[in-house]
């Protein structure tokens, strides 16, 4: 055999090999790909599964503090006044999470008995229903995280020598055309805590459900 033959017949080996060893290559490249993916992505679902238990701990956790709180103290969560009970709903105030701040952090959340029993809406029971709501803010941003809240002066705004304005009852200032849509909107969050609570935790929510209606 020439030698040119036999060249020619090496080249072609080479050739052929070549193309077949970078394919192997980027199997393997492809394969180690694959591979970092999945772990980076089992990584990703453990991360996410420890928040998440982590967040269910911390809601039993607030269930359980709850649990510790008499709301006898505050008409058992229930608005007497049908107009409190709307504005407890559109504002969407959290009676748990609060309840959770008397537990740990000593709030006086007895101090708001007046508005659960009150009869009439005044100037002077809106003011303590958007206390409820401001607190609740503070703790939804974390910035009440480990305070004693025993030291805080929850008292009404002082109103002075005007203070006969804080009993006007609002209601006279309620159209009657709006009436059918207040009893609406209570009626159906009512309902909808209902339906989602089992027997043992409905007095642990804020129900606007009303023992009157009055408006």
């Amino acid at each position: 055999m020439q030698f040119s033959t036999i060249f020619v017949t090496a080249l072609a080996t080479v050739a052929y090999a070549a193309p077949s060893q970078l394919s192997m290559r980027e199997n393997k490249d492809a394969a180690k790909q694959q591979e970092d993916a999945a772990k980076q992505q089992q990584q990703q679902d453990a991360a996410k599964q420890q928040e998440e238990a982590a967040k269910q701990q911390q809601q039993q956790q607030q269930q359980d503090a709850a649990k510790q709180f008499d709301l006898g103290q505050l008409n058992n969560g229930q608005f007497k006044n049908l107009d409190l009970a709307y504005l407890n709903v559109v504002n969407n105030v959290d009676l748990q999470a609060l309840a959770v701040l008397a537990v740990q952090q000593n709030l006086n959340l007895a101090a708001f008995a007046n508005i659960f029993n009150a009869q009439a809406l005044d100037l002077n029971a809106v003011l303590q229903l958007q206390q409820l709501v401001q607190l609740q803010q503070l703790q939804q941003l974390g910035l009440l995280g480990g305070v004693d809240l025993a030291a805080l002066q929850l008292n009404a705004l002082n109103l002075g020598v005007i203070g006969n304005i804080g009993g006007v009852n609002l209601q006279q200032f309620i159209g009657a055309d709006v009436k059918n849509q207040v009893q609406a909107v209570v009626s159906g969050a009512s309902m909808l805590i209902t339906s989602r609570s089992s027997p043992s935790d409905k007095k642990l929510i804020t129900s606007p459900h009303l023992q009157t209606s009055s408006l």
